[in-house]
């Protein structure tokens, strides 16, 4: 079967502007599609992505997972650019820390922070959703576990924005943000055991390559895996999180009135906002599905928010519905990419839930403004106020 052309850009404006309804032509032109004007196949239907992401051996990251060759081809030993052996190597040590069960004391940290900071923002006349709630667990207590200097715990945000917008093809947005993000290499091919904080993750990595396990490139180069994705990404869902409770009629009373919704509330939330619109892989080897074939050689668009939010898949996708519980969607991945960071961004945002369900009796947001990335999508402002319970 051949993959269908489509004339659409991934990564123009307009697309940026109306996501949804540009991958909904996508799924609907076929399960795999070729886009001549970005030099790139798409997956795009929910079924058709999870396949893809579980092709690991044929669909390989090892080359880069942007849309240009400058990201690309700069060396970057990273767990998200690595397959096989290397990668389950490299994610072993990277989850260490973010398994479950390394989390106990962390929930109990989180718990408090998210009550006092509902208890702040109940007596604001109002407050930015994604500044002053959303990002407020991520840069105060991810952050300290990462344990880097002041000095580079201050730059985290920017670098991590800049570092998603770096994966897009080379538009205006890539050229803007290329700097900045390897500015983020740059930082962590100097660091050094004494300019982190003992007993932080960025030390723990930076032990093993004492002990020989990672080499010197491979350990900076974990803290990019610590820094880039447990920010950013988190903050838009907790955001989305956040505007969802206010606009959709009933969730919220329904969310006060069992609190135990609050873990399908969290996949929901994900699976709409899908705050990585996709990574791209490469083809090393003919990548042959029932929807046509993907010739080796070429780069590949896995739309995980096109996946998520398939009709085939999850009626009425484009609802939010509390308690749909989505347990099955790729907005943390799906396969040995699977986000490292899941279980704590799950806490961050439920006991950010559960503190709102018990202190507010209504949340009220204004017109969100859309952030503008090549590969995050989300609000970069939202307009809140909460009216105590």
């Amino acid at each position: 079967m051949r993959v269908p052309d489509v004339d659409i850009d991934l990564f123009a404006d307009a697309t940026l502007d109306d996501t949804p309804r540009w991958y909904g032509a996508l799924r609907e032109a076929g399960a795999i599609v070729h886009l001549p004007r970005n030099g790139l196949y798409a997956v795009t239907r929910f079924d058709s992505v999870r396949a893809a992401l579980r092709a690991d051996s044929v669909l390989v990251s090892r080359y880069g997972v942007a849309a240009n060759d400058v990201i690309n081809g700069t060396p970057a030993d990273t767990t998200l650019t690595s397959d096989g052996e290397t990668h389950a190597r490299r994610r072993a040590i990277l989850t260490r820390p973010l398994r479950p069960q390394s989390l106990g004391d962390v929930g109990e940290r989180i718990d408090a922070a998210a009550h006092a900071l509902v208890d702040r923002l109940v007596g604001e006349p109002s407050f930015c959703g994604v500044r002053d709630f959303a990002a407020h667990l991520p840069v105060s207590i991810v952050s300290d576990l990462v344990g880097l200097e002041e000095s580079g715990r201050e730059h985290m945000l920017d670098w991590a924005a800049a570092t998603f917008n770096a994966l897009g093809p080379m538009n205006d947005r890539t050229r803007e943000a290329l700097a900045r993000a390897l500015g983020l290499i740059a930082y962590v091919r100097e660091l050094t055991p004494e300019r982190m904080r003992p007993g932080g993750w960025a030390s723990g990595v930076f032990a093993e390559m004492e002990a020989g396990t990672l080499t010197p490139m491979e350990a900076g180069m974990m803290v990019v895996d610590y820094v880039a994705p447990s920010l950013d990404t988190t903050i838009l869902a907790t955001a989305h999180m956040l505007w969802r409770l206010g606009v959709t009629d009933g969730a919220f009373d329904a969310l006060r009135d069992d609190p135990a919704l609050a873990g399908s509330l969290v996949d929901e939330t994900v699976r709409l906002s899908s705050p990585i619109r996709e990574f791209t892989r490469f083809a090393e080897h003919d990548y042959v599905t029932d929807a046509g074939t993907v010739p080796a050689g070429n780069r590949v668009a896995v739309l995980y928010a096109s996946a998520n939010w398939d009709d085939r898949r999850y009626p009425n996708a484009d609802r939010f519905v509390i308690d749909r519980n989505p347990r099955d969607h790729v907005g943390w991945g799906h396969g040995v990419h699977l986000c490292a960071g899941k279980h704590l961004a799950r806490m961050e945002m439920e006991g950010l839930a559960l503190a709102l369900a018990r202190k507010v009796r209504r949340i009220e947001v204004g017109e969100p403004v859309a952030l503008v990335n090549n590969v995050l999508q989300g609000f970069e402002a939202l307009p809140a106020r909460l009216v105590a319970a």
